[in-house]
This record gives C-alpha cells, sequence and structure tokens, in this order.
C-alpha cells in the first residue's frame, strides 16, 4: 500500500486475475460480477446510488457525442 491508501498491484499479478476471470464460463462470471463489490469492499449504498444515477447520463448518449466515448 502506497502512503496515500492506494493499493499498487504488479503488472504480473492483475495480469493473472484477468486471465483467471476470462477462464472462467458465462455463470461464473456472472457470479463473480455479483460478488465483486464484496470484495472490493464497495458499499450496496453506493452501487445503488451509482446504478440511480445511470440514466442522468443518457442524453449523452448520442451520434454527436460519440466522438468522446474513446476518451
Amino acid at each position: 500500500m502506497s502512503e496515500e491508501g492506494v493499493i499498487v498491484f504488479r503488472m504480473s499479478t492483475l495480469e493473472q486475475i484477468t486471465g483467471a476471470i476470462e477462464r472462467l464460463d458465462l455463470k461464473e462470471q456472472f457470479k463473480l460480477l455479483q460478488e465483486l463489490p464484496r470484495h472490493l469492499r464497495i458499499s450496496a449504498d453506493d452501487i445503488a446510488w451509482s446504478r440511480l444515477a445511470e440514466p442522468s447520463f443518457e442524453f449523452w448518449d448520442n451520434p454527436d457525442d460519440a466522438i468522446y466515448d474513446q476518451l
């Protein structure tokens, strides 16, 4: 852990995790997706607030702003 409390992963560790996720079948990936917030210590309230906020950004989903989708 760094001084600011940010966890720094070695690239090989992140690559190993990514590889393991990619090898899961679809059912296992879905289960992981449901459990991941708990493992990352993301509260249910934070998840609920982010889901509640998502529709607020739909107006940016248009062809005129598509150029910014790659940023």
